[in-house]
This record gives C-alpha cells, structure tokens and sequence, in this order.
C-alpha cells in the first residue's frame, strides 16, 4: 500500500462511543498504577481506558505489518468524577512516512476528545502510532 491511501484517510472518524467512570474499574485502574483502590478521586489519566487505539481503520491495516506506540499526550480540560458519562470520538487527524533502519514506515496521529453530554470537553488525548 502507498501512503497516499492513507493521506486521503486524514479525517476518518471511528464510531462514537459513551462510557461511564464507574467504581469497579476506577480500583482496578487506581491499584494497577499503585493508588489506593479506595480512593475515589478519578485520576487524569483514567480516560486511556477508553480509547479506541488502534482503531479498525482499513487504510492502516494495509500499510506494514504492524503497529508501535509512537507516544501519547493527554490535556486536562476538567476533572472527571466517579459516575461521569464520557462520550468520546476517534479522529484521524495526520499521516507522514519516514525511512526507517528496517524501511518505510508511517507515523499517524489520531485525536480523541472526552466530553460530557452537555459537551463540556473534558480530556483531549493526542496519540502517535507507527505502521512499518
């Protein structure tokens, strides 16, 4: 596959998904970073759980053979509360190719925006993602 699919993917959108921060998987998530379960103070970062990475986009799939993680970023907008309702979209967002030691390889950035259904943006996740 050229990264010319991919370039004319920029702007893919995935489904649009709603979660809820609920107390069984705030412990799980607080204990699996070394936070008291107990606490029910929902920490920034608790929103990587419903991420959709790497998506199911076709024009990826075809590019390599398979994925890395190039990095993520996360803006804090407002804290999330225990109960909250996410609703969260996917976006494709940029694409470029670089010569690698083992080739080519395609460096994608998706962008994904946590908002509260009244539409209060609450976390914006900036995800780097390599296909070789």
């Amino acid at each position: 596959m050229t990264i010319d699919k991919l370039r004319a993917a920029v702007g893919w959108t995935y489904r649009e998904r709603e979660d809820v921060v609920e107390r069984r998987h705030l412990r799980a998530f607080r204990h699996a970073i070394g936070e008291d379960p107990d606490d029910e103070t929902v920490p920034p970062t608790f929103t990587a759980c419903f991420l959709d990475e790497p998506p199911p986009m076709p024009e990826a799939e075809a590019y390599g053979l398979g994925w890395l993680n190039g990095g993520d970023r996360f803006e804090y907008h407002a804290p999330l509360r225990l109960g909250d309702v996410i609703r969260s979209r996917l976006r494709f967002q940029d694409v470029i190719e670089k010569d690698g030691k083992s080739g080519k390889m395609a460096i994608l950035t998706f962008v994904t925006e946590f908002r509260r259904p009244d539409g209060e943006l609450v976390v914006r996740h900036v995800g780097t993602r390599i296909r070789r």
